[in-house]
């Protein structure tokens, strides 16, 4: 399937990154969908979809941003985490409020992109 296929490039360029990594800013985090959620260009849902990642998959999380809040389920949530990278940016975003944990799927409060 297309998004595993991309799943794996993306994990192996994390690895990657990770063996770079200077400071616990740079690490990455593995997040889990609760349900269905699709896979945006930019961090908001009026971008171009590239994938939908299935209930209970886990990605890897290479950061997270503030973006468009989502409001589903009951929940509200203005935190996109990126699971790669296209044309040297990161992409590839899924909204938090579809994944496990707090309000920044257990990511470390520090991983945000660069946009501190």
């Amino acid at each position: 399937m297309k998004h595993r296929t991309k799943a794996l490039a993306v994990a192996a360029l994390a690895a990657g990154c990770l063996t770079m990594a200077t400071s616990p800013a740079s690490a990455a985090s593995m997040v889990t969908t609760y349900e269905a959620v699709n896979v945006r260009d930019l961090p908001d849902s009026h971008s171009h979809k590239d994938d939908v990642y299935p209930a209970n998959y886990t990605v890897l999380g290479l950061c997270w941003q503030w973006g468009e809040s989502i409001t589903d389920n009951g929940y509200t949530n203005d935190v996109w985490v990126s699971t790669g990278v296209k044309s040297g940016r990161y992409s590839y975003w899924i909204s938090a409020v579809y994944l496990k944990g707090d309000k920044y799927a257990n990511m470390d409060w520090m991983d945000n992109c660069g946009n501190r």
